[in-house]
């Protein structure tokens, strides 16, 4: 029996990635591909039979109001399982749907995967057109569509899906209702063994080019006033962080497309204990925690408003607080999301930063002429911008003012224009940034306030995150 056949017996005999690949001794990456080779999908178990629950609806289901989104429970009703690699929890097409569409609305999926969307969608009496590169994929979808009821009697919605390819969609202008997709992360997860049009062996550049003609597809295939869905992570390498949610959302903002809502997304499979916490610590980076549900609409051609021209810019956006109190018996956080509590976020979050980066050596910039005075007559480890617009002509300054790899840190938030939209400072920061050659970005970490107070009816969600970007100098 070759290594191939071994390792996925191991797998089909319902072993973990790492104790076959110790036993082995090959990567994660090796086993899928060996998978993926050899049955045509990417599957944590091979031999898994299809998931049949009687109960067709989460239990004690309420939908999202606040823009930071957790599901620690993955979502297990009708057919949905967690086998088909890297595909999204039901929760959240649960969620989109609901909140952007009407029954008997025609919503597209055109990364179907095993058929996640396609199965809230019939169980939502929402008519579905499902596209993806792979055939395999899309024939477990269809087996996953066999939901085991009476088709007739319970599902009134058209079903459909068919091999296709995102960016040269075969479906008139203007006909979608909403686009519901969870695309590949660049190439982090292989979706095929060496399909060539597979956007999930895409190096980043490549891979947002081609994301790029996705965009315009979409923005063609929508109606007018409409919703595209986007769910999208960061990646990792060499230590720092790869921004890829952010700059997927030029992609689409570039084709026409206004951003609705920016919506985070936890993730609940990071260790953060033992090996990983003390890593995380040793070596300085954090875990990788969430991802960004992008909601952007298309807006009636008739349209004109110049959003950088908004009275309520970000650019205008700090953070002041009179009396910082550093907290210094506090458990330092491993991932990239910290939760806080609303009242205490803010000296919560600093007293993070300043153990985590600056060995009791840091400088934090208000809005004052006395700290340029002070970053130019000492090195600091850590510098913490609370108002990058007043930073903005001084950051030669601050930069010259860091030690070799030391670390500036910068808060800000996302935004909601007087119509409707969001002005998200970081993506604004994270741009202007983007091409100095002596800061790289490190880390992207999101702040989730814990916000438990009563919601009103909105038909926005409720912000209840910001930002800290964390900048090494070169």
């Amino acid at each position: 029996m070759t290594q191939v056949k071994q390792t996925i017996e191991e797998k089909s005999n319902k072993k973990s990635g790492n104790f076959t690949g110790n036993k082995y001794n090959v990567n994660l990456k090796y086993l899928e591909k060996a998978i993926t080779k050899n049955i045509g999908i990417n599957v944590s178990n091979p031999s898994a039979t299809r998931n049949q629950n009687k109960i067709l609806a989460p239990k004690d289901f309420n939908p999202e109001k606040r823009t930071v989104w957790s599901f620690k429970s993955r979502g297990s009703w009708a057919t949905h399982n967690g086998n088909y690699r890297g595909n999204w929890s039901p929760y959240i097409p649960r969620n989109i749907i609901l909140g952007y569409s009407n029954e008997g609305d025609l919503i597209l999926d055109y990364f179907c995967g095993s058929g996640t969307t396609a199965i809230e969608c019939k169980l939502l009496d929402r008519n579905f057109s499902g596209i993806d590169i792979n055939p395999y994929a899309v024939n477990l979808a269809k087996s996953n569509l066999n939901i085991g009821m009476s088709e007739s009697l319970f599902f009134k919605s058209s079903i459909k899906v068919e091999v296709g390819d995102a960016r040269n969609l075969n479906i008139d202008d203007n006909s979608i209702d909403l686009i519901c997709a969870h695309p590949p992360y660049s190439d982090i997860i292989n979706y095929t063994y060496n399909d060539p049009n597979d956007l999930s062996h895409l190096k980043t550049d490549n891979f947002l080019n081609e994301m790029d003609k996705v965009a315009k597809e979409s923005y063609r295939v929508l109606k007018e006033n409409k919703y595209c869905t986007i769910l999208i992570g960061d990646m990792r390498q060499n230590k720092n962080v790869i921004p890829l949610g952010f700059w997927l959302t030029e992609k689409f903002t570039n084709c026409g497309f206004k951003l609705q809502e920016l919506i985070i997304k936890r993730q609940h499979n990071c260790k953060t204990t033992g090996f990983w916490y003390k890593n995380s610590i040793n070596y300085n980076f954090l875990l990788l925690a969430h991802e960004y549900l992008l909601v952007f609409k298309k807006e009636a051609a008739t349209f004109t408003q110049d959003f950088n021209k908004d009275e309520n810019s970000q650019d205008n956006n700090h953070f002041i607080e009179n009396d910082i109190v550093i907290k210094k018996d506090i458990s330092l956080e491993s991932k990239t999301v910290w939760i806080f509590n609303k009242n205490g976020w803010f000296n919560d979050a600093i007293s993070n930063l300043i153990l985590r980066y600056s060995d009791s050596n840091y400088l934090i910039y208000k809005n004052q002429s006395i700290e340029i005075n002070k970053a130019q007559n000492k090195k600091y480890n850590l510098i913490i911008v609370l108002n990058f617009n007043c930073v903005k002509d001084n950051l030669k300054i601050l930069v010259e003012s860091l030690n070799e790899n030391g670390i500036l840190a910068i808060i800000c938030e996302d935004r909601r224009l007087k119509n409707g939209f969001i002005n998200s400072a970081a993506m604004k920061i994270e741009k202007s940034l983007r091409d100095r050659n002596d800061l790289k970005i490190k880390e992207i970490i999101v702040l989730a306030l814990d916000d438990v107070n009563h919601l009103d009816e909105d038909k926005f969600l409720k912000i209840n995150h910001k930002y800290i970007l964390v900048y090494k100098k070169n």
